[in-house]
């Protein structure tokens, strides 16, 4: 990768050399055109040797990669031409669009929330006398309730039932579909349960309208008091229990935080990390979402 990237650099160096000398083509310009040429060959060379050039060239031809080459190639020739105002306008889109769209920044938002929820093993945690599971893991298709990007907390919720250590879920949520209205997000959650052997006894569901996770909280806790339990759980993706929990240390109220759809992994920091994709922009709006959610209190 490394070396593809050199000779990359390279051959668009000697390439803004040899433009403005086109005309000349003396012996010198011949020389600088061969050694562009040579360039250009350890180019082809790493991307059908080394597989994270092959990966490099992938992301460069997507949508947002392309997009990263125009704002580039736009600032390097407003510098050029050195309309200074244009440039350095467009040098901040260009800084903010990598800023936002590359794997590290996306990754150290995400575990900054991930971070604060430990990790549960269901094979070793504590009985609980309920689970909660907060709304959104779910989806609609023409089959019916599926599950969405988030959806591992509804599994997660299930596995800890059949793993003995509850013997109550309760679901809860509302959400809003452009096509077809308002949805029972736990609804949609109970059905799903049911296809996984959960009986329906052992479900709880809570009526439609509660559409934000302050809302939820409040509703679990008021619940919780009304039967005296002192030991239940609390699922979510762990990027989201951050912001719950918040709304449950002012209602006094202590579930334990069961963290499910954990984004961040540790990844190595080879250099086709910084092309902006688009699971990257999603998860800095994600983290941005969760804190803008902490100061609003919703």
């Amino acid at each position: 990768m490394i070396i593809s990237f050199c000779c990359l650099l390279f051959f668009i160096y000697k390439l803004a050399l040899l433009w403005p000398q086109r005309q000349q083509r003396d012996k010198r310009w011949w020389f600088g055109l061969a050694t562009a040429v040579l360039a250009f060959s350890g180019i082809i060379f790493g991307l059908i040797t080394d597989i994270v050039a092959q990966k490099t060239l992938g992301l460069l031809l997507m949508p947002t990669g392309l997009i990263w080459i125009l704002i580039s190639v736009l600032a390097a020739l407003l510098w050029w031409v050195r309309h200074q105002r244009f440039a350095l306008l467009a040098s901040v889109i260009w800084f903010f669009y990598t800023l936002t769209g590359n794997s590290w920044v996306s990754d150290a938002l995400i575990l900054s929330l991930e971070r604060q929820i430990p990790v549960v093993d269901i094979a070793t945690m504590e009985p609980l006398q309920a689970v909660f599971v907060l709304g959104g893991g779910t989806s609609v298709t023409v089959n019916g309730p599926s599950l969405a990007e988030s959806g591992d907390r509804v599994i997660y919720a299930a596995q800890i039932y059949h793993a003995g250590k509850t013997p109550l879920l309760i679901s809860s949520g509302s959400g809003i579909n452009e096509l077809n209205g308002d949805r029972d997000l736990a609804q949609e959650t109970a059905v799903i349960w049911r296809s996984l052997s959960v009986p329906e006894a052992n479900i709880f569901t809570f009526p439609p309208g509660l559409t934000i996770t302050r809302a939820e909280i409040t509703a679990y806790e008021k619940l919780v008091r009304d039967h005296g339990w002192t030991h239940v759980g609390l699922v979510s993706s762990a990027w989201h229990l951050p912001r719950a929990l918040r709304h449950c240390e002012r209602l006094n109220f202590h579930p334990i935080p069961i963290g499910a759809d954990r984004k961040n992994s540790a990844k190595s920091w080879s250099l086709y990390r910084l092309i902006p994709k688009a699971s990257n922009f999603e998860n800095v709006q994600i983290a941005c979402w969760e804190y803008l959610g902490m100061l609003a209190g919703r």
